[in-house]
Protein backbone atom coordinates (compact mmCIF):
# COMPACT_ATOMS: atom_id res chain seq x y z
CA UNK A 1 0.00 0.00 0.00
CA UNK A 2 1.56 3.92 -0.78
CA UNK A 3 2.66 5.62 1.85
CA UNK A 4 1.33 9.33 2.38
CA UNK A 5 4.11 11.38 1.36
CA UNK A 6 3.45 15.01 -0.02
CA UNK A 7 -0.63 14.12 1.31
CA UNK A 8 -2.09 16.33 3.84
CA UNK A 9 -4.57 14.74 6.19
CA UNK A 10 -6.52 16.16 9.17
CA UNK A 11 -8.87 14.48 11.71
CA UNK A 12 -11.13 15.84 14.09
CA UNK A 13 -9.58 15.73 17.80
CA UNK A 14 -7.29 17.65 19.82
CA UNK A 15 -3.40 17.57 19.15
CA UNK A 16 -3.25 15.56 22.48
CA UNK A 17 -5.88 13.06 21.30
CA UNK A 18 -4.41 12.35 18.20
CA UNK A 19 -1.12 11.13 19.16
CA UNK A 20 -1.15 8.30 17.32
CA UNK A 21 -2.35 10.07 14.32
CA UNK A 22 -0.30 12.51 13.87
CA UNK A 23 2.44 10.15 14.72
CA UNK A 24 1.14 7.33 11.68
CA UNK A 25 0.99 10.30 9.16
CA UNK A 26 4.44 11.74 9.83
CA UNK A 27 6.10 8.22 9.91
CA UNK A 28 4.56 7.72 6.17
CA UNK A 29 5.64 10.84 5.31
CA UNK A 30 2.36 12.69 5.14
CA UNK A 31 1.25 16.04 7.22
CA UNK A 32 -1.35 15.64 9.98
CA UNK A 33 -3.89 18.47 11.27
CA UNK A 34 -5.37 18.26 14.24
CA UNK A 35 -8.53 19.87 14.46
CA UNK A 36 -9.77 20.44 17.69
CA UNK A 37 -13.72 20.65 17.44
CA UNK A 38 -15.06 19.44 20.65
CA UNK A 39 -14.23 19.89 24.32
CA UNK A 40 -15.63 17.71 27.44
CA UNK A 41 -17.45 19.26 29.94
CA UNK A 42 -17.64 16.26 32.91
CA UNK A 43 -20.97 16.61 35.39
CA UNK A 44 -20.14 17.12 39.26
CA UNK A 45 -19.51 14.60 41.70
CA UNK A 46 -23.36 13.86 42.28
CA UNK A 47 -23.05 11.90 38.72
CA UNK A 48 -20.68 9.69 40.01
CA UNK A 49 -22.41 8.56 42.79
CA UNK A 50 -25.66 8.38 40.79
CA UNK A 51 -23.92 5.55 39.16
CA UNK A 52 -22.67 4.30 41.94
CA UNK A 53 -26.13 3.81 43.73
CA UNK A 54 -27.75 2.30 40.61
CA UNK A 55 -25.29 -0.57 40.30
CA UNK A 56 -25.53 -1.46 43.81
CA UNK A 57 -29.40 -1.50 43.92
CA UNK A 58 -29.75 -3.18 40.54
CA UNK A 59 -27.17 -5.11 40.19
CA UNK A 60 -26.40 -5.40 36.43
CA UNK A 61 -25.37 -8.23 34.76
CA UNK A 62 -23.14 -6.00 32.08
CA UNK A 63 -21.88 -2.71 32.74
CA UNK A 64 -20.50 -1.25 28.63
CA UNK A 65 -18.09 1.71 28.64
CA UNK A 66 -18.47 3.32 25.19
CA UNK A 67 -15.09 5.73 25.24
CA UNK A 68 -11.99 6.23 26.91
CA UNK A 69 -13.58 9.53 28.07
CA UNK A 70 -16.04 7.69 29.93
CA UNK A 71 -13.85 5.55 31.76
CA UNK A 72 -11.33 8.74 32.79
CA UNK A 73 -13.84 10.58 33.92
CA UNK A 74 -15.71 8.43 35.95
CA UNK A 75 -12.25 7.58 37.48
CA UNK A 76 -11.82 11.49 38.13
CA UNK A 77 -14.99 11.98 40.22
CA UNK A 78 -14.88 8.84 42.25
CA UNK A 79 -11.23 6.98 41.75
CA UNK A 80 -11.40 4.88 45.15
CA UNK A 81 -14.76 3.98 44.87
CA UNK A 82 -15.10 2.38 41.28
CA UNK A 83 -13.35 -0.80 41.32
CA UNK A 84 -14.86 -2.57 44.29
CA UNK A 85 -18.59 -2.30 42.53
CA UNK A 86 -17.54 -3.09 39.30
CA UNK A 87 -16.26 -6.51 40.86
CA UNK A 88 -20.35 -7.36 40.61
CA UNK A 89 -20.84 -7.00 36.84
CA UNK A 90 -19.50 -8.33 33.53
CA UNK A 91 -17.51 -4.79 32.31
CA UNK A 92 -17.76 -4.38 28.71
CA UNK A 93 -15.42 -2.07 26.76
CA UNK A 94 -16.09 -0.45 23.39
CA UNK A 95 -12.26 -1.43 21.86
CA UNK A 96 -8.87 -2.18 22.84
CA UNK A 97 -7.76 1.47 24.37
CA UNK A 98 -11.00 1.55 25.98
CA UNK A 99 -10.07 -1.50 27.56
CA UNK A 100 -6.95 -0.46 28.20
CA UNK A 101 -7.98 2.84 30.06
CA UNK A 102 -9.93 0.34 32.53
CA UNK A 103 -7.02 -1.99 32.95
CA UNK A 104 -4.46 0.50 33.98
CA UNK A 105 -7.36 1.32 37.15
CA UNK A 106 -7.15 -2.11 37.72
CA UNK A 107 -10.74 -3.19 36.36
CA UNK A 108 -11.06 -6.52 34.87
CA UNK A 109 -12.48 -6.59 31.24
CA UNK A 110 -14.79 -9.27 30.64
CA UNK A 111 -15.87 -8.79 26.90
CA UNK A 112 -14.50 -6.72 24.25
CA UNK A 113 -16.03 -5.60 21.11
CA UNK A 114 -15.34 -7.17 17.83
CA UNK A 115 -17.27 -4.22 16.08
CA UNK A 116 -16.06 -0.96 17.94
CA UNK A 117 -19.42 0.92 18.04
CA UNK A 118 -22.49 1.19 19.07
CA UNK A 119 -23.66 -1.57 16.68
CA UNK A 120 -20.82 -3.79 18.01
CA UNK A 121 -22.69 -3.97 21.20
CA UNK A 122 -26.30 -4.80 20.36
CA UNK A 123 -24.48 -7.29 17.52
CA UNK A 124 -22.30 -8.60 20.51
CA UNK A 125 -25.75 -8.82 23.17
CA UNK A 126 -28.02 -10.40 20.69
CA UNK A 127 -26.35 -13.57 21.03
CA UNK A 128 -26.18 -13.95 24.41
CA UNK A 129 -29.66 -14.42 25.25
CA UNK A 130 -30.28 -10.56 26.83
CA UNK A 131 -33.62 -10.81 27.24
CA UNK A 132 -34.81 -9.73 31.08
CA UNK A 133 -30.88 -8.73 32.17
CA UNK A 134 -29.94 -5.66 32.94
CA UNK A 135 -27.39 -3.07 31.40
CA UNK A 136 -25.31 0.07 32.84
CA UNK A 137 -23.63 2.23 30.65
CA UNK A 138 -21.98 5.52 31.57
CA UNK A 139 -22.13 7.69 28.88
CA UNK A 140 -22.01 11.23 27.14
CA UNK A 141 -24.89 13.31 27.54
CA UNK A 142 -24.46 13.95 23.68
CA UNK A 143 -25.14 10.46 22.67
CA UNK A 144 -28.60 9.30 20.65
CA UNK A 145 -30.81 6.78 22.03
CA UNK A 146 -29.66 4.64 19.43
CA UNK A 147 -27.81 1.90 21.81
CA UNK A 148 -31.02 2.16 24.49
CA UNK A 149 -33.63 1.63 22.05
CA UNK A 150 -32.03 -1.08 20.76
CA UNK A 151 -30.98 -3.10 23.59
CA UNK A 152 -34.61 -2.52 25.15
CA UNK A 153 -36.13 -3.90 22.11
CA UNK A 154 -33.80 -7.22 22.56
CA UNK A 155 -35.84 -7.53 26.68
CA UNK A 156 -32.95 -5.62 28.21
CA UNK A 157 -33.64 -3.10 31.47
CA UNK A 158 -30.95 -0.53 30.15
CA UNK A 159 -29.93 2.50 32.86
CA UNK A 160 -27.51 5.64 31.51
CA UNK A 161 -25.55 7.81 33.53
CA UNK A 162 -24.79 10.79 31.58
CA UNK A 163 -21.00 11.67 32.85
CA UNK A 164 -20.40 14.71 30.82
CA UNK A 165 -21.53 16.85 27.81
CA UNK A 166 -19.74 17.85 24.91
CA UNK A 167 -19.89 21.64 23.56
CA UNK A 168 -18.12 23.17 20.39
CA UNK A 169 -14.55 24.26 21.12
CA UNK A 170 -13.51 28.05 20.17
CA UNK A 171 -12.01 28.83 17.01
CA UNK A 172 -8.19 27.90 17.41
CA UNK A 173 -5.67 29.18 14.94
CA UNK A 174 -5.15 26.01 13.09
CA UNK A 175 -8.46 26.62 11.93
CA UNK A 176 -7.53 29.28 9.77
CA UNK A 177 -4.94 27.46 8.52
CA UNK A 178 -7.31 24.20 7.55
CA UNK A 179 -9.83 26.31 6.27
CA UNK A 180 -7.33 28.08 3.68
CA UNK A 181 -5.71 24.63 2.91
CA UNK A 182 -9.13 22.84 2.09
CA UNK A 183 -10.35 26.14 0.01
CA UNK A 184 -7.48 25.61 -1.54
CA UNK A 185 -8.41 21.92 -2.20
CA UNK A 186 -5.13 20.88 -0.98
CA UNK A 187 -6.66 19.17 1.93
CA UNK A 188 -6.48 14.97 0.59
CA UNK A 189 -8.65 14.06 3.53
CA UNK A 190 -10.52 14.84 6.72
CA UNK A 191 -11.26 12.21 9.11
CA UNK A 192 -13.98 12.39 11.17
CA UNK A 193 -14.20 10.40 14.73
CA UNK A 194 -17.73 10.99 15.94
CA UNK A 195 -21.12 12.67 15.27
CA UNK A 196 -20.70 14.94 17.67
CA UNK A 197 -17.50 16.13 15.79
CA UNK A 198 -19.33 16.43 12.44
CA UNK A 199 -21.83 18.72 14.25
CA UNK A 200 -18.70 21.38 15.46
CA UNK A 201 -16.88 20.93 13.00
CA UNK A 202 -19.12 22.48 10.84
CA UNK A 203 -20.59 25.13 12.98
CA UNK A 204 -16.48 26.27 13.27
CA UNK A 205 -16.15 26.07 9.50
CA UNK A 206 -19.25 28.16 8.83
CA UNK A 207 -17.58 30.81 11.03
CA UNK A 208 -14.88 31.00 9.08
CA UNK A 209 -16.25 30.89 5.45
CA UNK A 210 -19.66 32.51 5.21
CA UNK A 211 -20.09 30.88 1.90
CA UNK A 212 -21.35 27.51 3.12
CA UNK A 213 -18.90 24.22 2.41
CA UNK A 214 -19.91 21.77 0.31
CA UNK A 215 -16.52 19.39 1.67
CA UNK A 216 -17.05 16.36 -0.35
CA UNK A 217 -16.35 18.63 -3.55
CA UNK A 218 -13.35 19.38 -1.82
CA UNK A 219 -11.39 16.55 -0.51
CA UNK A 220 -11.85 13.40 0.71
CA UNK A 221 -13.95 12.45 3.82
CA UNK A 222 -13.77 9.40 6.18
CA UNK A 223 -15.42 8.59 8.89
CA UNK A 224 -14.57 5.99 11.80
CA UNK A 225 -17.75 4.41 12.09
CA UNK A 226 -21.42 3.90 11.27
CA UNK A 227 -23.22 6.63 13.60
CA UNK A 228 -20.37 9.19 12.42
CA UNK A 229 -21.51 8.23 8.65
CA UNK A 230 -25.02 8.93 9.20
CA UNK A 231 -24.30 12.33 10.88
CA UNK A 232 -22.02 13.42 7.55
CA UNK A 233 -25.23 11.95 5.27
CA UNK A 234 -27.79 13.69 7.04
CA UNK A 235 -25.52 17.00 5.80
CA UNK A 236 -25.30 15.71 2.36
CA UNK A 237 -22.03 14.96 2.49
CA UNK A 238 -20.27 11.69 1.02
CA UNK A 239 -18.17 9.48 3.14
CA UNK A 240 -16.04 6.86 3.07
CA UNK A 241 -16.51 4.35 6.18
CA UNK A 242 -13.64 2.59 8.37
CA UNK A 243 -14.04 -1.35 8.07
CA UNK A 244 -12.61 -1.33 11.61
CA UNK A 245 -13.82 1.47 14.12
CA UNK A 246 -10.71 3.07 14.81
CA UNK A 247 -8.34 5.75 14.02
CA UNK A 248 -6.05 3.16 12.79
CA UNK A 249 -9.14 2.00 10.85
CA UNK A 250 -9.67 5.13 9.05
CA UNK A 251 -6.35 6.01 7.65
CA UNK A 252 -6.24 2.47 6.26
CA UNK A 253 -9.27 3.61 4.15
CA UNK A 254 -7.71 7.13 3.56
CA UNK A 255 -4.52 5.58 2.18
CA UNK A 256 -6.45 3.29 -0.04
CA UNK A 257 -8.32 6.15 -1.57
CA UNK A 258 -5.86 8.80 -1.73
Amino acid sequence: MPGLRNKILAITRSERDAKEFLQLVRKQGGRAIALPAIEIVPQGPEVAEEFLDTLRKKKHYYCAFMSQQAVNILFDLARDKIASVLKSTTVIAIGPKTKQSLEEHGIKVGLVLEKFSSFGLIDLLSGMEPAGKKIIIPRSGAANDFVTEALMRLGMDVDEILLYTVRTRAVEPIWKEFCDLVLQKRVDAVIFTSASNVNSFFEIMYKMSKDGLQLDNLTKVVSIGPLTSKALRDRGIRCFEAEEHTVRGALEIAKQIL
